[in-house]
């Protein structure tokens, strides 16, 4: 009875909504904003699976190693041309200025190496590989000298390194491809295989997937939380960047959880008043 009751009362809430005209109108743009967003979004998502598709294609889908090879070189041939065309003169839009979406490196060539590792591993992730974006602890410049990608190979049943912007991947004695962890415990085994400005500028011992510090340490309570529930290792290998290649579905959740949040509120204010009507009725008709 009291779940039938709190349905006819949230039925008749909504009603009230829908009678105020400025609530109508808020639901009406909101409306709007989220099928405009979902457009963007599921055209964004398109554009990679496109990406990916013919990148399988090329490479005939034979394992995950070659499929990402071919990503790899695809990409760096249509971001470097089109860096080549911009150079840095490019000038956003209002819409890519405000949701700052990966496509914008892919469009543009930006980025550098952060654009080169998004656009990647936006593409791999859409191919249902597991990615992460790696921060590397350069000599020089320290965490975030210079960005790459891993991503967990099911064909070598390990992660595994490579960088987008420079073509390469790391290969062991065996042939393997390497991890980030293994190139940087013992850079010196590697180094004869990096670029001559590789290991110039960017030679480095340590990586970092989040920099749990960045928003004046906002983030900082999840990652303990995960580190003391599914253990330290767990918890260093977590990469928070992989949720914000597209804002899109950022976005879309984020106004979501406003929205049911507001109308929660309102729901809640309205069954108090509606409470305090119903009170002040039973005490006249009490007094009678």
């Amino acid at each position: 009875m009291r779940l039938k009751n709190l349905f006819k009362t949230h039925f008749e809430y909504l009603r009230f909504c829908l009678r105020q005209r400025f609530i109508k109108i808020a639901h009406f743009f909101l409306f709007v904003l989220f099928v405009y967003i979902l457009i963007e979004w599921q055209h964004e998502n398109n554009l990679y699976r496109n990406i990916g598709h013919a990148v399988r294609i090329h490479a005939a889908d034979v394992d995950d190693t070659t499929v990402v090879k071919e990503a790899m070189t695809s990409i760096n041939d249509i971001m470097q041309s089109r860096h080549e065309l911009f150079r840095g003169t490019e000038q956003y839009s209002w819409k890519q200025s405000a949701f700052q979406s990966a496509d914008i490196d892919l469009m543009y060539g930006s980025g550098a190496c952060g654009g080169f590792s998004k656009v990647l591993a936006r593409t791999l992730q859409l191919q249902g590989l597991d990615v992460r974006i790696g921060q590397l602890k350069t000599l020089k410049l320290g965490f975030g000298g210079h960005i790459i990608i891993e991503y967990y190979s099911e064909t070598l049943h390990k992660w595994v390194f490579v960088d987008p912007l420079f073509m390469l991947i790391i290969r062991q004695k065996t042939g393997d491809w390497a991890s980030v962890q293994e190139v940087a415990k013992n850079y010196h085994l590697y180094s004869d295989q990096m670029p001559i400005e590789f290991n110039q500028r960017f030679q480095f011992d340590d990586v970092r997937y989040t920099n749990w510090d960045k928003w004046l340490g906002l983030s900082k309570p999840y990652y303990y939380l995960a580190k003391l529930f599914k253990g330290e290792r767990y918890a260093n290998t977590i990469c928070l960047r992989m949720y914000t290649l597209s804002s899109f579905p950022v976005l879309f959740w984020s106004l979501e959880i406003v929205y049911l949040v507001l109308m929660g509120v309102g729901f809640w204010r309205y069954r108090r008043k509606q409470h305090r009507v119903l009170s002040a009725q039973y005490r006249v008709i009490s007094a009678q």
